[in-house]
């Protein structure tokens, strides 16, 4: 019988051969949370990390735990409603951007209808 390879080397780091605290072994899935954590990624997606998780998927597991303790008010001063906050002001287009682009479509379909 062949011995098998491996197609990729094994990752030698400080989280190998990790134990829990009641002395069993990491499994592989909880390993690789921690590097993840440890590189400062998402959890889940993978994207550059506010805490544990982006703020994509903060936001859904504020929501999910809203929902599952049937929390009907908002904790408007958590961190992850003013990083929300923050991020919507960031992407927003200032007024006098968005009423100079009104203005361009508005005269390109003026221009439009005179011809026809």
């Amino acid at each position: 019988m062949k011995h098998k390879t491996w197609s990729r080397k094994k990752i030698n780091d400080q989280y190998t051969g990790m134990l829990k605290a009641d002395g069993t072994p990491m499994c592989r899935q909880q390993v690789h949370m921690a590097r993840k954590k440890a590189r400062g990624v998402c959890l889940t997606c993978g994207e550059p990390a506010v805490g544990v998780y982006c703020l994509k998927h903060t936001i859904a597991a504020r929501e999910r735990m809203r929902r599952k303790l049937k929390y009907r008010r908002r904790l408007r001063q958590s961190p992850s409603y003013i990083l929300e906050q923050t991020a919507r002001s960031k992407n927003r287009i200032p007024a006098r951007v968005r009423a100079e682009q009104v203005r361009r479509l508005r005269s390109r379909g003026q221009g439009k209808a005179e011809k026809a």
